[in-house]
């Protein structure tokens, strides 16, 4: 079927005096309506067109494929069908290009009797109040960078349609936007995967007892410590209910080497990952609070952490394990072992002088400082040894959920962090979620189209002089 579309359009212009951003604007807006109308009227008479090919016995039943009156379940396998006239009331569809008007004409099954309008399973139009797909995919991008105040005005701006935040917010919350997170456990990606890094971030709680709520966030390595996949965003669970979920979503028989962590209290996913290692950056960071509670004086506390630093940093080569020296390795085996016996003397140095709480957290992270250097020596690759990559993602996390948005309950910041996550660290991902949703394959396009310009006269706009 092809529909024939045809635009006339005068447009005064004051003679001399006109600027082009006048031009743009007047422009612009007609464009606007002038889509809407074209929209409306190819809809209009394609449904026509259907109905007319129905009633004549020329159409497929499949076109209308409806569940037999009274029945439900059972598929009316049926192919006639009369017209059951015009509704009056024109159907609202809310579209990405604002407000959609369309008349809806209905048929009647001759085999079951049922009543119902083309369009809706034609086009397959969403259900009443319900935005279409191109529209969803506009208020998702727009309010996890926005509070849904602002969402709905900038949605309103840009596509002209009213969208209360109450209703942005009910979206976001109901939609399945776990199946994002399911899309990246593929078994390439954790074949891949050199590591994986874990972290929280605290959140305000709404209709809960305590206002205090954890935002709990888990990523694979992959590349090397270069690029970050998510691999699930979870509310006030703990990291041993995150490690059951996580391991039921690993492919079997993949272990992954290497859990890198900040070295808070509880971060663990000990079934998950064969070893921890303690972020070397946050490692310094705590230490020096820890100093600080044993009243070291800054200079003091300066001269020890830089020690530190020197001690922990053992450089690897960038080579293929396989063409390093069996001396290179020997070397590496030699320095790690002097790292160690410099920690422990390190701690015993704390203890003589009366630094209980650096002594006792410098014991406790030892077993965990040099895991990457270990498993480089085991299995031949190196894992990431900080978490600047984390910290990256908490910060933007953080920004969204605690700056933007003001109180939460446990739905929306989970499918805040689930949009926010795939869209920063697999755009193509998100983009090929939407296109799948689109479901555009050609079926409609704009075969041809022609625009002439004439002047009509020479004249001023009406009312200017």
């Amino acid at each position: 079927m092809e529909i024939k579309v045809s635009i006339q359009a005068n447009i005064s212009i004051q003679n001399g005096k006109t600027n082009v951003n006048e031009i743009l604007l007047a422009i612009g807006n007609w464009s606007k309506k002038v889509g809407l109308d074209v929209c409306k009227g190819v809809i209009e008479n394609y449904q026509k067109e259907i109905v007319t090919m129905l009633c004549n016995g020329q159409g497929e039943a499949s076109w209308l494929r409806h569940e037999y009156k009274g029945s439900p379940g059972q598929i009316c396998t049926g192919g006639s069908f009369h017209s059951g006239g015009t509704r009056n009331k024109e159907r609202t569809i809310r579209t990405h290009m604002g407000e959609l008007k369309v008349k809806m004409q209905q048929v009647v099954c001759g085999v079951c009797g049922k009543r119902f309008s083309v369009l809706l399973p034609l086009l397959k139009i969403p259900p009443r109040g319900k935005p279409t797909i191109k529209l969803q995919h506009m208020m998702a991008e727009t309010v996890t960078d926005l509070s849904y105040r602002k969402g709905s005005s900038r949605i309103e701006g840009l596509a002209e349609v009213v969208i209360p935040k109450s209703t942005l917010h009910r979206w976001m919350t109901t939609y399945n936007w776990e199946i994002l997170m399911d899309k990246m456990h593929t078994e390439t990606n954790w074949k891949n995967f050199t590591g994986i890094m874990a972290d929280g971030t605290g959140y305000k709680r709404q209709d809960a007892d305590t206002t205090k709520g954890d935002l709990r966030l888990v990523f694979g390595v992959k590349d090397g410590p270069k690029k970050l996949i998510p691999l699930g965003a979870w509310a006030d669970k703990s990291w041993e209910e995150i490690d059951k979920e996580l391991l039921q979503k690993r492919p079997s028989d993949i272990q992954v080497p290497v859990l890198v962590v900040d070295g808070k209290d509880g971060q663990a996913l000990e079934n998950l990952t064969s070893a921890t290692q303690r972020c070397q950056w946050h490692i310094q960071n705590q230490l020096g609070y820890f100093l600080w509670k044993d009243k070291v004086d800054k200079q003091q506390r300066e001269s020890l952490l830089e020690k530190l630093s020197g001690i922990i940093k053992i450089k690897l080569p960038k080579s293929d394990y396989q063409e390093i020296s069996p001396e290179m390795q020997q070397q590496v085996q030699e320095k790690l072992k002097e790292s160690k016996k410099s920690i422990e003397d390190l701690i015993q140095s704390f203890h003589k002088k009366g630094y209980i709480a650096a002594s006792q957290y410098l014991r406790n992270a030892l077993e965990h400082i040099f895991t990457v250097v270990e498993k480089w020596l085991e299995i031949g690759y190196m894992p990431p040894k900080v978490i600047s990559l984390l910290e990256r993602v908490m910060r933007e996390m953080g920004r969204r959920i605690k700056k933007i948005g003001a109180s939460w309950k446990e739905k929306g910041v989970i499918a805040i962090a689930h949009v926010l996550l795939t869209r920063i660290y697999t755009p193509e991902q998100w983009e090929q979620y939407w296109v799948k949703l689109l479901d555009i394959q050609n079926r409609c396009v704009v075969k041809s189209y022609h625009i002439s310009f004439s002047v009509i006269s020479s004249c001023t706009i009406p009312g200017h002089y």
